[in-house]
């Protein structure tokens, strides 16, 4: 049977919609994603997309294919002193404990944290800051304990002149090896935590901050000078914990433990952040002169020609200008609080928005610990 003109009419028709239809998926298809694309998918995936690459190299590695033993276990070790030298297995135990943060970081908050903001009477509008502030607790103070362990057993332990004295430092430890790595893969994951958080007013510093400590992580261990990066992990550890901790009592409402936590920490930052990296800081402009041979001899792991010593000089100095920077909004809040005046909100969280029935006060050192962003490096 023929069709008519009108039958033909609409047949053409469908089949230009359907092949219109077939482009546009393609299209779709072939879509370019930006990394913001794949930001916010980690950011609604963060447990079960790491969870999967977890759990395919653990597989790997336990049904015996060869070198997935390097992703989950340090490596290069020298076989006649046991010591630990570094080398490219490293990029894949970055890779995989990257992966571990993130996943560990993301189920933490959701199933312990947040639940115990929630039996603590947090607003929920703050339930997740306060769930980031534990974080950093658990995590700053294990980093804490282990790098007061290796300084305080070292030659450097307050002998600043060690941290030059027969470099270049090659092998490490064990322990040290683990300590240093593992701080690396979590300070490389927290360029993704810094994207998924609520921004703050100084991310701009914060941005700094992460690229410079980076930097400093990444030549320090890459070309020997890892007492120095132990050393400077020590001194800003110690303060994050306890002004994580300060901000988390003050979202439990727990005020008297939130103002001694807040000038506690006060006193430790300025004696740890300010004078005693001020010290390292002196360190590195004058003794490695007196002790170092300045030459270029990657062969025999020294990476130390002169100018080398102003690199290093110009990251720690930038890490100091953003600590002095931070000390000074802590100041001005602290002064407002002993002349008797409110302590104003020098710097807001963009989610901790008041509810309904969430009116609390914000005077004194509380406002203080609310306001500044004491964990420079990160979170909250």
């Amino acid at each position: 049977m023929l069709n008519s003109p009108s039958n033909l009419s609409t047949m053409v028709s469908n089949a230009s919609s359907s092949f219109n239809r077939k482009r546009s998926v393609r299209r779709s298809s072939n879509k370019k994603y930006t990394l913001k694309d794949y930001t916010d998918y980690l950011a609604e995936h963060q447990i079960d997309a790491p969870l999967k690459v977890i759990a395919t190299i653990c597989v790997c590695y336990l049904v015996g294919i060869p070198y997935f033993d390097k992703f989950l276990f340090i490596a290069h070790q020298d076989a006649t002193t046991g010591l630990y030298g570094k080398g490219g297995w490293d990029l894949m135990f970055l890779f995989f404990y990257i992966n571990v943060f993130t996943m560990l970081r993301a189920a933490t908050m959701e199933y312990v944290l947040i639940p115990i903001a929630v039996a603590g009477g947090v607003a929920k509008k703050k339930r997740t800051r306060f769930a980031e502030q534990m974080w950093t607790v658990i995590y700053y103070s294990v980093s804490f304990l282990v790098g007061v362990h290796l300084a305080y057993n070292s030659t450097y332990w307050f002998n600043t002149s060690e941290f030059w004295r027969g470099y270049p430092h090659i092998y490490q430890t064990k322990l040290f090896k683990y300590y240093y790595v593992v701080q690396f893969s979590y300070w490389l994951q927290q360029i993704f935590v810094l994207q998924i958080e609520a921004p703050r007013s100084d991310y701009r510093e914060l941005v700094l901050h992460h690229i410079t400590t980076l930097l400093l992580i990444s030549l320090s261990y890459s070309m020997n000078y890892t007492r120095i990066g132990n050393a400077i992990f020590v001194c800003m550890d110690l303060p994050d914990v306890l002004l994580a901790l300060a901000k988390s009592f003050n979202y439990l409402n727990y005020r008297f433990l939130c103002d001694s936590l807040f000038f506690i920490m006060l006193c430790t930052w300025v004696y740890t952040r300010v004078f005693l990296y001020g010290c390292i800081i002196w360190s590195t402009y004058t003794e490695p002169d007196l002790y170092v041979n300045f030459k270029l001899d990657p062969l025999n792991g020294s990476w130390f020609p002169y100018f080398a010593k102003y690199i290093i000089l110009f990251l720690e100095l930038v890490l100091y200008g953003l600590m002095l920077f931070w000390t000074a909004m802590m100041f001005k809040v602290l002064f407002k609080v002993l002349f008797g005046n409110a302590a104003s909100d020098e710097r807001s969280d963009d989610e901790d928005v008041p509810e309904e029935n969430d009116r609390q006060t914000t005077a004194g050192t509380t406002s203080a610990v609310q306001s500044h962003n004491g964990a420079p490096t990160k979170r909250k």
